[in-house]
């Protein structure tokens, strides 16, 4: 770590390898549920449903990105992308799971309430102390939806 910022890198998501036989039980399930979509002559539900088991059979055979996160006097820069801190309320570490801890930051802009930064091998105390100059340390916890997406695999 330089004394004015904190870099490193890791990959969006943990990637699952999945098999043959959980992409055919997505092809399955979605073909079913179209037809019963057609079946009871809804057809835009019927164009919903293939839309989303494409995009899910598209999405679970893409792998993670490497991302570069960078924390600075300035803010939080996530790729190009630069949250000021005057833009923050508050952060949190979860380390809840210690083989993958993440960073959490509670945003004033109501589209994106919770930013979630994986911290890979970055060391978690460092984020702290660094971010403890700039922010608030708030104990909050990841939206039981993203648990959930995470607990199945997305």
């Amino acid at each position: 770590m330089q004394n004015d910022k904190i870099v490193w890198q890791s990959p969006e998501y943990i990637f699952h390898e999945r098999s043959k036989e959980w992409f055919m039980v997505l092809g399955i399930t979605t073909i079913a549920f179209f037809a019963i979509a057609i079946l009871f002559k809804n057809f835009l539900f019927a164009i919903i449903i293939l839309l989303t088991g494409v995009t899910l059979n598209l999405f679970m055979r893409r792998p993670p990105e490497e991302r570069e996160y960078e924390i600075n006097r300035s803010g939080i820069i996530v790729n190009k992308t630069f949250y000021p801190y005057s833009f923050l309320h508050s952060f949190w570490i979860d380390n809840m799971d210690l083989s993958w801890q993440k960073l959490l930051i509670t945003s004033k802009k109501t589209l994106m309430p919770l930013i979630i930064l994986p911290l890979g091998e970055q060391d978690p105390d460092e984020v702290k102390n660094f971010l403890g100059n700039y922010l608030p340390e708030k104990e909050q916890h990841e939206p039981l939806s993203h648990k959930i997406l995470e607990y199945f695999g997305f």
